[in-house]
């Protein structure tokens, strides 16, 4: 979830030990700690870029910014991801023309469906072939909607927390969803965080399965064969929901900060998980982590939605740019990313706060516009007059 990303989920532990500390001079004290370990790192300076920008340090935001741009590529500040103190700068907005211009344009992307209720504030979504129909979970309203041909849109499951990722198990025709109240500040009192599944032809809830140790879980993914994944984005740890309703912990706490998107490998002998700095792969079975070698200049950081596709993955990303998404083609062994193309740029007139979508044997659906910004700590939509229209938008797979 990308307000969770905003919150700066890659420094949550260090903060959290030190809660009397200023958050920016922890902050900045924790990258570059990292930095020491990872000098050549343009997602670490991106973000050391952030926090100096949240500190009103022009000078030195755009001098983190332009060491982002000279060791990667595919990296574009936006003026409500923290840059809002630095944004009327000469030499920053210089740096970020230039970043931008380096960029494709890969805007074409048609409307497939646009919902009349900017109240959602949806963030997951799953297809389901078998009935062809989509599902869309809605944070502010606690409920997921069906949305079946012919765009007809009807509710789903209510009375649930805000619902964050969504997963479908067609096979065995169930359907899984993060249902979760830590999202504010009166629901992380006693926080509540459940994995619920649901008959997706019945619309009748077969279980919920609570998640006692998370601090907020996030999204879920069905690897073949049916064993269910979360990641608990609060805490940095991945867990696998087991049929007898037992909860395995597959990743501890505070290995995978910031652990969002996650998808399995056509064998289902990985978990591919997306982090604040990139894909991890972690061994399903032994549960050893090793994070994926990037060949490839571009930025697979903070990735929100990520799915497997045909062998390789497709990440949406909306915290290091405005919003895209990406194709990213693993090695033979699936340890390396050997190619990262853009299927769908910043350019595009619908995207506002795009962050999950869904694989067909149509094209990939994107959740194109969320208004997720909107929904205030207090459970309150905030300017609700300038919450987009939930709309989802057909990418096609570049050639």
């Amino acid at each position: 979830m990308r307000a969770l990303l905003l919150a700066f989920a890659l420094l949550a532990a260090a903060l959290a030990a030190h809660p009397q500390d200023d958050p920016g001079a922890r902050a900045l004290a924790v990258i570059q700690a990292k930095l020491k370990e990872r000098p050549n790192d343009a997602t670490l300076y991106f973000f050391l870029a952030r926090v100096r920008a949240s500190q009103g340090d022009a000078k030195a935001a755009t001098e983190a910014l332009a060491k982002a741009a000279e060791l990667g590529d595919g990296f574009l500040p936006a003026k409500d991801e923290g840059f809002e103190k630095v944004w009327g700068d000469a030499a920053f907005q210089e740096l970020r023309a230039r970043m931008e211009k380096k960029l494709p344009r890969l805007d074409y992307a048609p409307v497939a469906i646009e919902l009349e209720d900017n109240g959602l504030i949806p963030e997951g979504m799953a297809y389901d072939a078998p009935s062809d129909s989509f599902f869309v979970g809605s944070i502010a309203e606690h409920k997921i909607v069906r949305i079946s041909p012919g765009n007809d849109v009807k509710d789903f499951a209510t009375g649930l927390d805000s619902v964050l990722g969504i997963a479908v198990d067609a096979p065995r025709r169930v359907l899984y969803a993060v249902s979760t109240n830590a999202l504010t500040a009166e629901g992380r009192k006693n926080r509540r965080n459940a994995i619920v599944e649901f008959e997706t032809d019945a619309h009748h809830m077969k279980r919920r399965v609570e998640v006692p140790d998370a601090v907020q879980l996030n999204d879920v993914a069905v690897a073949p064969g049916g064993r269910v994944f979360t990641t608990d984005s609060g805490s940095g740890a991945v867990y696998e929901i087991r049929a007898d309703d037992s909860v395995r912990t597959l990743v501890p706490p505070r290995a995978l900060p910031g652990a969002n998107g996650l998808a399995a490998s056509p064998d289902a002998k990985t978990l591919y998980v997306a982090h604040n700095t990139g894909i991890a792969a972690v061994d399903i079975d032994k549960g050893t982590i090793r994070q994926l070698a990037n060949d490839t200049r571009e930025n697979v950081a903070a990735i929100d939605g990520l799915y497997q596709w045909h062998g390789q993955l497709i990440g949406v990303q909306n915290v290091t740019t405005p919003g895209r998404v990406v194709l990213i083609t693993l090695s033979p062994a699936g340890d390396r990313i050997v190619k990262v193309q853009t299927m769908l740029s910043h350019h595009h007139n619908r995207l506002d706060e795009p962050t999950a979508g869904a694989p067909t044997d149509h094209g990939f659906f994107l959740l194109a516009a969320t208004g997720v910004a909107h929904y205030d700590d207090e459970g309150r939509i905030d300017r609700p007059d300038e919450v987009p229209k939930p709309t989802i938008l057909r990418v096609l797979p570049n050639s």
